[in-house]
């Protein structure tokens, strides 16, 4: 699709259908069934390269267009509208399914709470409108702009950001239905699109939650940081501060940059203009509103841009003070595998494999990437630097996750030191010793410290501890033949 220009007809293309709608549309006076969705080029794609998405209308309501399917389209045409290109099934178009869908049609005009809703695809929901702004979309060939509208709305389940391509002209809390409404996500964080097709009007329910309820459930926690996340409002200790300067384009220009912290966790702080933050007073507690968040090697950093996003508290609003040398917050695995990326995390579970390449490692000396055979994938041939390292996969019954383990903790762990393990391996070899591993730790029950990466490639948690869970054997067994009935 991407070599398809705006005038293009008659075009023959095979694509994948990933969302199928139907919406009654009138169309000089008269009512009709018109279908639209999503689909992607290329479907015989392998690996997980990116794949062009457009939008589709479907004039001929054919009957064998279904999510999932892998169809070929002859007789389309394209459509321009705002700078965005999407593609037109018209009647006379010619439809060949090549493989059938497996993916549930999802039907129009149910509402979806906003917790519920997928990360991509045609949806309604009922929500108020807690914020908007109008705004612009700079087009990238700089031929002009795109008025918008973003914002904000909630439901009792949660709150989702909005970008309106149509005028949007409705005062803050009121309580809106939005169908067909289409979910795209920005790196971690869904967004809903309005477009020609989204039909928006006012909603009445009397037990829908009012304005001022649904702003206490949209304060943001560490913990509920996602990576692409805008218009944030959360309540922080800044535990510290500091100016940073660099150069861009031969000028000289700094940030400010600071660690926060709240009951769920840790994460940093990055401001593009002056604050009212004095190092003497730290830690302190501020509130941040209308605030960005942007991922740096997975972990969520908060962008403040004007000082009026800051505002000082006398007192947090949580009981007692954070013990920022030791806050490790207690997190089940699954709930850590299926969240975002977090620091200063805590959680159980039991070893179920240990890797081959576990023990002594060499590392480039320039940017500590594991050297492979000599190579660096950076520097090319260099003298690495060795180090210890362990990699684990850990399981909690509900979600495993891979586990990388420094080398302090990893020589904890393993209660010897680097000389010794270097010696045992140069005597047996590197494989007796990872099997000398798996003897000690497979099976294991243990409690890990550290941080974890979710990158949407898997969860990955790089510990600064690991101690094994000393069990009562005896009590395990007799629950255990409590639980099968036997004597």
């Amino acid at each position: 699709m991407s070599e398809l220009k705006a005038d293009d007809r008659d075009i023959e293309i095979e694509v994948e259908i990933v969302s199928h709608n139907v919406r009654e549309q009138m169309i000089r006076g008269e009512s009709k069934s018109i279908a639209f969705g999503l689909l992607e080029d290329d479907p015989w794609q392998e690996g997980n390269q990116e794949r062009n998405r457009w939008e589709y209308k479907d004039w001929g309501n054919n009957n064998n267009i279904t999510p999932g399917s892998v169809v070929r389209i002859e007789g389309a045409s394209v459509n321009e509208y705002q700078g965005r290109m999407s593609l037109n099934i018209n009647q006379s178009s010619r439809i060949a399914v090549l493989r059938e869908g497996s993916r549930p049609v999802v039907e129009p005009g149910e509402p979806v709470d906003i917790s519920s809703l997928p990360s991509d695809g045609y949806v309604c929901v009922v929500g108020r409108l807690m914020s908007s702004r109008a705004d612009q979309i700079h087009r990238r060939d700089g031929s002009g702009s795109i008025d918008v509208v973003r914002g904000r709305i909630a439901d009792g389940s949660g709150a989702i950001g909005f970008l309106s391509w149509e005028p949007f002209d409705y005062e803050l809390g009121s309580l809106l239905k939005i169908d067909g409404a289409q979910v795209k996500t920005f790196r971690d964080t869904p967004e809903l699109n309005f477009g020609r097709t989204t039909k928006i009007e006012p909603f009445h329910d009397a037990n829908f939650a009012d304005t001022e309820s649904l702003k206490q459930e949209m304060v943001s926690t560490i913990s509920t940081l996602r990576d692409g996340s805008k218009d944030v409002e959360i309540v922080v200790n800044i535990t510290s501060w500091e100016k940073r300067t660099f150069t861009k384009d031969g000028e000289e220009r700094y940030l400010w940059s600071g660690q926060i912290a709240d009951p769920t966790g840790q994460c940093r702080v990055s401001a593009w203009t002056d604050l009212p933050i004095d190092d003497a007073s730290l830690p302190m507690t501020v509130r941040i509103t209308d605030a960005r968040v942007r991922a740096w090697q997975g972990i969520p950093d908060i962008t403040i841009d004007r000082e009026e996003q800051l505002t000082i508290l006398e007192e947090a609003p949580w009981e007692g003070e954070l013990d920022l040398e030791n806050l490790k917050i207690e997190v089940p695995l699954n709930e850590l595998v299926s969240g975002p990326s977090r620091v200063g995390i805590a959680t159980r579970g039991t070893i179920i494999s240990v890797r081959e390449d576990s023990g002594t490692i060499m590392r480039c000396p320039e940017c500590r990437r594991v050297l492979r055979e000599g190579q660096c994938f950076e520097h090319g041939a260099v003298e690495g630097k060795e180090d210890v390292r362990l990699r684990l996969v850990l399981d909690d019954n509900a979600a495993t996750c891979a586990l990388l383990v420094a080398k302090d903790a990893a020589l904890a762990l393993l209660a010897t030191d680097h000389a010794t393990m270097v010696d045992e391996i140069q005597a047996n070899g590197s494989m007796a010793y990872v099997q000398k591993i798996r003897d000690l730790l497979l099976g294991r029950e243990v409690d890990v410290t550290g941080r974890i990466i979710n990158d949407g490639q898997g969860a990955m948690i790089l510990s600064d501890g690991v101690t094994c869970v000393e069990s009562d054997t005896g009590l395990i067994a007799t629950e255990l033949r409590a639980r099968w009935g036997l004597q």
